[in-house]
């Protein structure tokens, strides 16, 4: 895929060059804390100073954990079909605050949600109708997909074949 642009291992940046580079780093797209505060290590700057540069980032708006989380649902939701549960797990794992996580999921329209989940129990029952067990097939599917184990076998009874 992308090759991760190295850095000299010898270059010592100052306090300005990593703010200047993690501002790009920022605008490039939405980033979590964790990766924002990982960057700054990366770029050699530590302690006292990686703070006052990461305090500075979210003064200037190009680090905000809110607007993280809610882009970082509705794209994981709209574009890849998670669940609600795998995007939550995704979200802890970046070390997000609770209660913005669930506000990031009560941002995705609930009817929009179901009905997503109801064309994809339609694709996965199709796709495996050959198989012996096609209803459990997909269920495990969408259950892997982070979708709620109970809507997943709901939405599988009431579409037959």
């Amino acid at each position: 895929m992308f090759k991760k642009k190295l850095l000299p291992k010898d270059k010592v940046f100052t306090v300005d060059e990593v703010l200047v580079k993690t501002e790009s780093f920022c605008a490039y797209r939405e980033r979590c804390p964790k990766e924002v505060r990982a960057r700054i290590a990366e770029l050699g700057i530590r302690g006292t100073e990686a703070e006052q540069i990461y305090r500075s980032l979210e003064e200037d708006g190009y680090v905000n954990e809110t607007r993280f989380a809610l882009a970082y649902a509705g794209g994981k939701f709209r574009m890849n079909h998670w669940g609600k549960v795998r995007i939550r797990i995704e979200l802890r794992m970046r070390h997000i605050d609770h209660s913005i996580i669930e506000e990031a999921l009560d941002s995705i329209d609930e009817e929009t949600y179901l009905e997503t989940l109801e064309q994809l129990v339609v694709k996965k029952k199709e796709h495996y109708k050959a198989d012996e067990h096609p209803n459990m097939k997909a269920a495990a599917a969408l259950i892997r997909s982070g979708f709620e184990p109970n809507l997943v076998f709901e939405m599988v009874k009431e579409n037959p074949f």
